[in-house]
């Protein structure tokens, strides 16, 4: 019993080490494929591996950065903001109240390069808008109501790196 114990340790041991091997083999073998010195295929910008390519990291940093300052200023200027929310009477005597807010959890973003040379970079925003309702026996009592989201609206938006700032 004892040595089957050890055999089947030592075969887990192997195992492990041929993996290990096998690993640092894909790696340099990876690492090959992109040397610079390989005349045979350069690196540029289209066929970079995106870990590499830290222009384009660094816009996607900014413009994940601009695109939750854009998304917050955009809920706050919307007609129907929780501020201007849109009360209704309802048949039964009871008011509907709605607003639009913009669900900042939902923002996601990616920044592509571009073949132009006067915008190198596009940025697409996607977020979901959402038209929060409730109910409540008066107006006043609408706007301390808890609201539930009743209908999500999906929204892309499109942007361009030019002259230094996301347009």
């Amino acid at each position: 019993m004892h040595k089957f114990f050890m055999y089947a340790f030592g075969a887990a041991l192997l195992t492990g080490a041929f993996f290990a091997a096998s690993q640092q083999a894909a790696m340099a073998q990876d690492l090959a494929a992109i040397s610079p010195g390989d005349a045979t295929t350069r690196i540029n910008t289209k066929n970079m591996p995106l870990y590499l390519d830290e222009g384009l990291v660094t816009k996607n940093t900014d413009f994940s950065r601009f695109a939750r300052v854009r998304a917050q200023s955009m809920d706050r200027n919307h007609r129907m903001t929780r501020a201007h929310m849109q009360i209704i009477k309802q048949a039964d005597g009871s008011y509907l109240a709605r607003y639009h807010a913009i669900d900042m959890d939902s923002i996601v973003t990616k920044v592509s390069r571009s073949s132009s040379k006067t915008v190198p970079f596009v940025g697409v925003m996607r977020f979901c808008e959402l038209i929060m309702e409730a109910t409540a026996e008066s107006p006043a009592a609408c706007k301390k109501a808890e609201f539930k989201p009743v209908t999500v609206i999906p929204n892309r938006q499109i942007f361009s790196f030019r002259k230094g700032s996301w347009q």
